[in-house]
């Protein structure tokens, strides 16, 4: 599972992953991957649910926020079912970071039945629960 994130620099781009292959490396790096979810306020709010420990962004400008994160960082982008097509150009803006997709987005992550948390609605944003 480690090599995944090994890839050379040159095939760097958009790799897709799975539901249960993210489950599995969240446990074991979770000090390093970073999970968006892409989903804006509507979807988010219909279905209050989120990756544990992934960052909802639909207040933020993902490009200023992923200007922010360290060299070599993995970094996994989901929606309902599918990322928005801008998100692809977002590699070569930072090659060195890795980019991964969840297949499916978190409906994929619902049906493999893994875990979830709640979102809370605050101040006119939303966020994850602690």
């Amino acid at each position: 599972m480690w090599k995944l994130f090994q890839r050379d620099q040159a095939l760097r781009g958009v790799v897709k992953i799975s539901a249960l292959d993210l489950s599995v490396l969240l446990k074991s790096l979770d000090s390093r991957l970073i999970v968006f979810d892409l989903r804006g306020r509507d979807d988010a709010e219909q279905y209050p649910y989120i990756i544990p420990g992934a960052l909802l962004t639909t207040e933020t400008e993902l490009l200023a926020l992923i200007g922010w994160l360290p060299p070599s960082t993995p970094l996994v982008l989901y929606a309902m079912d599918r990322i928005p097509q801008s998100c692809f150009r977002l590699p070569p803006l930072r090659n060195d970071l890795s980019f991964y997709t969840l297949i499916g987005g978190l409906r994929a992550w619902w049906e493999a039945d893994c875990e979830m948390d709640s979102v809370e609605h605050y101040a006119g944003g939303l966020r994850a629960r602690d």
